[in-house]
């Protein structure tokens, strides 16, 4: 049987929404969701955020935090935003093979697809080669082609696709499936707490425990 992981001393990037983005932790000029006292009235400092509490509690390093609140992971994205705010178009800045300052991240964490499913957008298929830029506004090309690039340029990283327990059920299946195709690991939150449509406090902690019980296990999900 493998040894437990250890993410001690490990290095971590996130690409991710409006769940992760919190104002002067995210690159400047992209949208921010917390802090929204009128909200969520309890998720006001960055030390309530997920990733800072999983961070913290597994002495990790925070590389790159690139979030954009309200971002669809394909590329038909949402009203008023930017083309470049899609994750499958953020991804080349900072999960590129050249890493942040010439570093890679020991961990990486993908999550995303909420606004892809509360905006309805097309869901499309499975698939990982032959990409248009027509099957990019959909939203299951969109993801398998993120997660084959991330893991691609990547081959040193445990890559985390974190699926939110409120998408479609046909989006969820198709982000496990492309998951395990690329030999990332999937995490399937559930009874995650939230007001206006975002973790509470409460919510946060909780995708911060479902996210670390999965690092925990040696990379494959060997206890």
């Amino acid at each position: 049987m493998d040894a437990a992981y250890s993410a001690e001393g490990k290095t971590l990037s996130i690409l991710g929404d409006s769940y992760s983005a919190f104002a002067g932790y995210i690159p400047e000029g992209q949208a921010t969701y917390y802090p929204r006292p009128e909200a969520v009235p309890d998720v006001l400092r960055v030390e309530d955020t997920w990733w800072h509490q999983l961070a913290a509690s597994r002495g990790m390093r925070i590389l790159a935090n690139d979030s954009y609140s309200g971002s669809t992971v394909c590329a038909d994205v949402r009203d008023g935003q930017p083309p470049e705010s899609a994750f499958i178009v953020r991804m080349h800045r900072t999960l590129s093979g050249a890493g942040i300052g010439g570093e890679r991240p020991d961990v990486i964490v993908l999550f995303g697809a909420t606004n892809d499913s509360w905006l309805d957008r097309r869901i499309g298929q499975v698939q990982f080669d032959g990409f248009t830029q027509e099957d990019l506004h959909a939203v299951l090309p969109a993801y398998c082609h993120m997660a084959a690039y991330v893991t691609q340029h990547n081959p040193q990283a445990r890559v985390l696709c974190v699926i939110n327990d409120i998408i479609k059920p046909e989006i969820r299946a198709g982000m496990l499936a492309a998951a395990r195709h690329v030999h990332a690991e999937p995490v399937e939150l559930a009874d995650i707490d939230r007001a206006c449509g975002h973790p509470t406090r409460l919510g946060m902690r909780r995708i911060a425990k479902q996210i670390a019980r999965a690092l925990e296990l040696a990379p494959g999900g060997a206890p």
